[in-house]
């Protein structure tokens, strides 16, 4: 599942792990803990370079959140997305999923960045929504670290105790092992930031302030509108085979008189309990 994560957060980070042999799956650890193999971003688009070589040709751009600044890439191997990358003019609005990779220079610094896999255009709206639900996700990670920074050692199985998703509890550890104590006071500080970018957002922003509530097994019950969404993504689903067409799960849920910000909030707690994921950009899979 591609990890949403805001930019502060992914280009505070220096620490790579692969998992198994040496054709094992590699993975960026953040200082609260998201372990990225596939990233999803949305922003605006503010640069863009074509950069060739006698057999190569690559893309480069910057995507800008509310927190900060994505590098991203598109070359021959991406070629789809290297197209798609092409006829986008800055500035716009872009969602794209891609793999996180680091950079370490000869001085030693580490960098990231992602290689783009998948980027579109999107409206103002749909970059609200993802905001959003990085706000929401990185309010759990916040809670595994914070939690993992008061136990000596952090395990998985103690913050399991405590009531946090394995998910988290087992980044949190990683985190803590690698990056030590993480202020995050200033992460918290930066989701109250990224909320009030959302145009009629301020009432929410209390939310935010405070530390999300454990999971429990009681937590991961699905609510009414979750339960209907995943009626509708399940039926559009099965008549085709790469998932369901966002747009049109919305349509059909707004007939049921599910108002956008309830969509909003059932399909965010549907990806929370991994129960859909998003094989591309614009559409949504069962698990």
């Amino acid at each position: 599942m591609a990890q949403r994560v805001f930019a502060a957060e992914f280009s505070s980070s220096n620490y790579e792990i692969r998992e198994g042999d040496e054709k094992g799956v590699v993975y960026v650890v953040t200082p609260l803990g998201a372990k990225i193999n596939r990233i999803m971003i949305a922003g605006v688009i503010t640069e863009k370079e074509e950069n060739q070589g006698e057999n190569w040709k690559m893309y480069t751009a910057q995507v800008s959140d509310p927190t900060g600044t994505f590098r991203i890439s598109a070359g021959q191997y991406q070629e789809n997305a290297a197209k798609a990358l092409q006829s986008i003019e800055p500035p716009a609005y872009v969602a794209a999923v891609g793999k996180a990779r680091t950079f370490t220079t000869e001085e030693g610094a580490v960098y990231v960045s992602i290689r783009v896999e998948s980027i579109a255009k999107i409206g103002e709206k749909q970059r609200d929504l993802w905001i959003y639900e990085t706000c929401r996700e990185t309010l759990h990670r916040i809670e595994a670290v914070s939690a993992a920074m008061e136990l000596s050692p952090p395990t998985i199985e103690s913050l399991s105790k405590l009531g946090i998703r394995q998910r988290y509890a087992e980044g949190a550890v990683l985190a803590v092992q690698h990056y030590g104590r993480v202020d995050v006071d200033s992460y918290r500080g930066m989701l109250v930031e990224a909320m009030r970018s959302i145009p009629g957002i301020e009432e929410k922003v209390e939310e935010i302030e405070q530390t999300a509530p454990a999971e429990t097994e009681d937590g991961d019950r699905l609510t009414e509108d979750e339960k209907a969404l995943l009626l509708i993504i399940g039926s559009l689903d099965s008549n085709n085979s790469r998932g369901a067409e966002w747009k049109e799960v919305e349509r059909i849920a707004i007939e049921k008189k599910l108002t956008k910000e309830r969509i909003a909030e059932a399909v965010g707690g549907l990806l929370d309990k991994g129960m859909v994921y998003e094989p591309v950009l614009g559409k949504m899979k069962r698990i």
